[in-house]
């Protein structure tokens, strides 16, 4: 069977309040020829019956519905089975997300015409409340290796988790999404995990313009954090070992430069995840001893 050029996968699961919104966001972007599947986790809302009629009104669309239900990461990785063994690209949308007209056809463009790079994102708008902001990578970020090679001093991996849901080169890419994804003990803080790797291995591309539109407030992180010190520290330990084996991978480096590494990416753990470990034994000690 031959391969669509771009397909767009979305996993699905209880997404009746915004599913929709995200969908027609994907089926009005300027890029036109993909392909789109509703991956739907056996919903207890209205999200099947809402992609049913979707579908029905665009047949780019169509729905494949789970057995049963499926934990997070392993909906995740089926859809990134489905988008990579039926697409040259594929990329990944949460439902309650957006993005603008031209996400789809920047990203792709910039994939098609570096054959060395796996994965093409852009710019982060992020919407609270309080406001809108516009997140870009660091500079170092997008040239990570040459920097470590040259001795420079980084202050860490600093790129936006919804790099994640950037497009994808179907070979190559689903190699390291399928390690990663289920590394961790955890969904939480699982997005920037599995990008770290892209990161550091030179394999990103940036694409300045198109923005990946990201709605703060979601239950995802009183759902998903640690609620224990233990835990915390296991997560942030997992990450931390999980970035650091990535140089494995890379060309030897001198034990001095692998050291300052681990302890980037330690520090990078502890943003990341928002565990502060010395706030929360501070506290502890201060309930046990009163000062």
């Amino acid at each position: 069977m031959k391969k669509d050029k771009l397909v767009v996968v979305f996993p699905i699961y209880n997404g009746e309040k915004t599913m929709l919104k995200s969908l027609e966001c994907i089926a009005g972007q300027d890029y036109r020829d993909f392909r789109a599947i509703i991956v739907e986790n056996r919903s207890t809302d209205t999200s099947l019956e809402i992609a049913q009629e979707f579908c029905r009104g665009d047949d780019r669309f169509e729905v494949v519905q789970n057995e049963e239900h499926l934990k997070v990461i392993d909906n995740f990785l089926k859809a990134i089975e489905i988008g990579s063994r039926r697409g040259e690209y594929f990329c990944l949308r949460a439902c309650d997300d957006l993005s603008t007209p031209d996400y789809l056809s920047k990203l792709l463009n910039a994939l098609e015409e570096d054959k060395s790079k796996l994965l093409a994102t852009g710019s982060t708008k992020r919407v609270s409340p309080e406001g809108e902001r516009i997140i870009n990578p660091a500079s170092e970020v997008l040239s990570f290796w040459d920097h470590v090679n040259s001795g420079d001093k980084l202050k860490g991996l600093w790129f936006p988790a919804e790099w994640f849901y950037g497009i994808y080169r179907s070979d190559g890419a689903p190699e390291i999404l399928k390690e990663r994804l289920p590394k961790l003990r955890s969904p939480w803080c699982v997005a920037s995990y599995t990008v770290a790797e892209f990161v550091i291995r030179g394999l990103v591309v940036w694409v300045e313009g198109p923005k990946y539109i990201f709605f703060e407030g979601s239950a995802s992180e009183k759902v998903y954090t640690a609620k224990s010190l233990f835990e915390k520290f296991r997560q942030r330990w997992d990450y931390t070992i999980g970035c650091y084996r990535v140089l494995e991978k890379m060309p030897p480096l001198p034990l001095s430069t692998r050291r300052r590494l681990f302890k980037m990416f330690w520090k990078d753990s502890g943003w990341k995840t928002r565990y502060r470990l010395r706030r929360h034994v501070r506290g502890r000690l201060k309930a046990l001893f009163g000062h």
